[in-house]
C-alpha cells in the first residue's frame, strides 16, 4: 500500500488554505498503570527498554531500575491487555533471598529489545542491544521467549562503544537491523549502526541526529526510539531541556520529554514539528512532572498505535535515579497514520499531490469532518488536466471519522491504468491525515 502523510510536504506539489499540526497521542485517563513499588525497584523505573505485542503473546515490558552505587538491572512485566501489568517472579536475579521479576542482571544500559518475525530460528526470535558488563560496550543478545538471554558473541562487544543512553532497534523490510545510540566522546546525539546478521556491525557509526540553529542553547537530544513504518522509520527522540542555572560541563539539570521524528532512508532524519512535544511531561505536582522517557518503539496494533513511557515526579540531576520519587509506567494513543493533520476551515482547502501511479484501482482517505464538513478527491492526468469522470463533482463526498474513507466516484469512468496520476483533495471543516 502506498501512504502519502503529512510529515513535510514531499509529496504535495500545490497547497492552498489547509493549515498544518502536529496530532499526538492521547494519555491515558488510568495513568500510571503501574508504580515501581516492589521493594527491588528501589522507587524507580526508567524506560530505557521495550514494549513488544509478539503474536499469541501477551503485551511484554521490559524495564531498567537502579540500585545503590548505580546498578543497573532489567525487570520484566507482562499484561494481557496491555493496561493491567503483572510481574513475573524468575530465577535470574534474588532481592533478600526472595525472586524477582528481573530477567537480566548485568547492567543493561540503554536496552532495546524487539521480536523479530522475520526470523526463522526460534531460539532467536527475541533480540536485545545494550552497553553490558564487564565491557559496557553495546552487546548483543538472543532469546526464545524474552525472559532467558544467550549472547550472540560470547565476551564481545558487537559495538565498541559505551551507549551511556537509551537505545533503539529495529529490522529494516529489507532484512537489515539497525541500533540508534550514542557515540562515546560525541555528546548526547544520535548515532546509528546497521548490521545484516545481528553478529557483526558497520565500524563506522554514523551520527542521524543533533540540535540545529532552530534549537535552543538549553536543547540536547538524549537518545531515540525508532520503528519501521511502511516506507519511512518513525522514532521518539528524548528532549532534554537542561536548566539554565546549572553550569555543570555535564548539564545533569533538567528534565525529558519526546519529539515526533521520521526518516524515508534509514540516516536523514527529521522532526516533525521542531520544538512542539508530541508526548510532553507533565504539569508541575503531577506524576509525571519529571523525566518522560518513552520506550524503544511505539507498539503498532490494526486500529491503534500505543507509545509506552516511564514517567516520575523526579527531574534529571547528577544519580536522580536514586532520588526519592514516585516512577510509573503510562501510555498514550492515537489512530494508525493521524501524526500530522491538515486542517481546513470554513473555507474550501485544497491540495495535489505530485504525480504517481497508483497501484491498485483504489484510494482511502484518512480523515475526520465536523458537522457539515467533507472531502472530496479528484484525479488529474500527467498533465494536470481533470480525468473524465474522476472530478470532485463525481465524488461522493466523505464525510464522519475513519482512518479508511473509500473515495467513490461515479460509476462507468475508464480507470487510467499504468498512467501518472495526480490527486487533488479538496475539504471543507475537516481534517486528512
Amino acid at each position: 500500500m502506498l501512504k502519502f502523510l503529512f510529515f513535510d510536504y514531499r509529496e504535495i506539489e500545490t497547497i492552498r488554505g489547509f493549515r498544518r499540526e502536529l496530532r499526538g497521542p492521547v494519555k491515558c485517563p488510568a495513568n500510571p498503570l503501574f508504580v515501581a513499588d516492589e521493594p527491588w525497584e528501589n522507587g524507580n523505573m526508567q524506560l530505557y527498554g521495550s514494549v513488544v505485542k509478539a503474536p499469541g503473546r501477551p503485551f511484554q515490558l521490559w524495564y531498567s531500575f537502579i540500585h545503590p552505587p548505580f546498578v543497573i538491572y532489567l525487570g520484566y512485566a507482562e499484561s494481557d491487555d496491555g493496561l493491567a501489568w503483572r510481574k513475573p517472579l524468575q530465577d535470574v536475579w534474588e532481592f533478600e533471598g526472595q525472586k524477582t521479576n528481573v530477567v537480566f542482571a548485568q547492567e543493561p544500559h540503554g536496552p532495546a529489545i524487539i521480536y523479530d518475525s522475520a526470523e526463522e530460528r526460534e531460539d532467536w526470535k527475541y533480540k536485545m542491544v545494550c552497553g553490558a558488563a564487564p565491557s559496557h560496550a553495546i552487546c548483543a543478545y538472543r532469546s526464545p521467549d524474552g525472559i532467558s538471554w544467550t549472547p550472540v558473541r560470547p565476551r564481545f562487544p558487537v559495538i565498541s562503544t559505551s551507549p551511556d543512553c537509551p537505545m533503539a532497534l529495529l529490522r529494516e523490510p529489507d532484512g537489515r537491523y539497525a541500533a540508534f545510540h550514542r557515540l562515546a566522546g560525541h555528546g548526547r546525539r544520535v548515532f546509528r549502526s546497521e548490521s545484516w546478521d545481528f553478529l557483526y556491525w558497520s565500524g563506522e557509526p554514523r551520527m542521524i541526529m543533533e540540535p540545529d540553529a532552530g534549537d535552543a542553547a538549553q536543547v540536547q537530544f538524549y537518545g531515540m526510539g525508532a520503528a519501521a513504518y511502511g516506507s519511512y522509520e518513525i522514532g521518539t527522540l528524548w528532549m532534554y531541556h537542561t536548566d539554565p542555572a546549572d553550569p555543570g560541563l555535564g548539564k545533569m539539570a533538567g528534565y525529558q520529554e519526546a519529539e515526533l521524528t521520521y526518516a524515508r532512508q534509514g540516516h536523514c532524519w527529521h522532526r516533525a514539528a521542531q520544538g512542539t512535544p508530541f508526548i510532553p511531561h507533565g504539569e508541575p505536582g503531577s506524576w509525571e512532572q519529571g523525566n518522560l522517557q518513552c520506550a524503544s518503539a511505539p507498539v503498532l496494533l490494526e486500529d491503534e498505535i500505543r507509545y509506552y513511557y516511564a514517567a516520575t515526579t523526579q527531574f534529571h540531576c547528577s544519580r536522580w535515579e536514586l532520588q526519592p520519587q514516585k516512577a510509573g509506567l503510562g501510555m498514550a494513543s492515537m489512530k494508525p497514520d493521524r501524526f500530522v493533520a491538515l486542517v481546513a476551515g470554513e473555507e474550501t482547502a485544497e491540495f495535489v499531490t505530485c504525480a504517481f501511479r497508483p497501484p491498485a484501482p483504489h484510494f482511502f482517505v484518512n480523515a475526520k469532518t465536523e458537522g457539515d464538513g467533507w472531502v472530496k478527491v479528484e484525479m488529474l492526468d500527467s498533465a494536470g488536466s481533470v480525468a473524465p469522470g474522476f472530478a470532485a463533482g463525481d465524488c461522493v463526498a466523505v464525510k464522519g471519522d475513519s482512518t479508511a474513507h473509500p473515495i467513490v466516484w461515479k460509476p462507468g469512468a475508464n480507470w487510467p491504468e499504468g498512467q501518472n496520476v495526480r490527486l487533488r483533495v479538496q475539504a471543507r471543516r475537516a481534517e486528512v491525515y
